[in-house]
């Protein structure tokens, strides 16, 4: 059984991990998680392709602790921008739902919640 302390095999940047920038209010923050990039389609040997729907990064739990919606974060050399609060799944882990981040954008929610 994998348990919190195996993490460290699957977010090694030399095997499935991707550097990460998580801005945050208090400052940036250095962070190494899963990303999945919908843009980026696997093709498959007999032909074809499978693609993502939504762009997300998997994290640690602890490092996406105070990460909130609308928040900035620096993938695979693109901006991003958090499009809903983080979703822990129950294993130590939490995915970050993102979106692109346009500089036109608002960092400020029309509706309030």
């Amino acid at each position: 059984m994998i348990g919190a302390g195996d993490f460290g095999v699957f977010f090694n940047p030399n095997d499935f991990g991707t550097l990460a920038t998580l801005h945050l209010s208090a400052g940036d923050k250095q962070v190494t998680g899963i990303f999945n990039n919908p843009q980026q389609t696997a093709k498959l040997k007999g032909g074809g392709f499978v693609e993502g729907d939504k762009a997300s990064l998997l994290l640690p739990d602890h490092d996406a602790a105070g990460l909130n919606v609308r928040d900035r974060v620096t993938v695979a050399g693109n901006q991003w921008q958090l499009v809903r609060t983080p979703v822990p799944e129950g294993s130590g882990l939490t995915r970050v739902y993102l979106g692109a981040k346009d500089a036109k954008q608002s960092s400020n929610p029309a509706i309030q919640y």
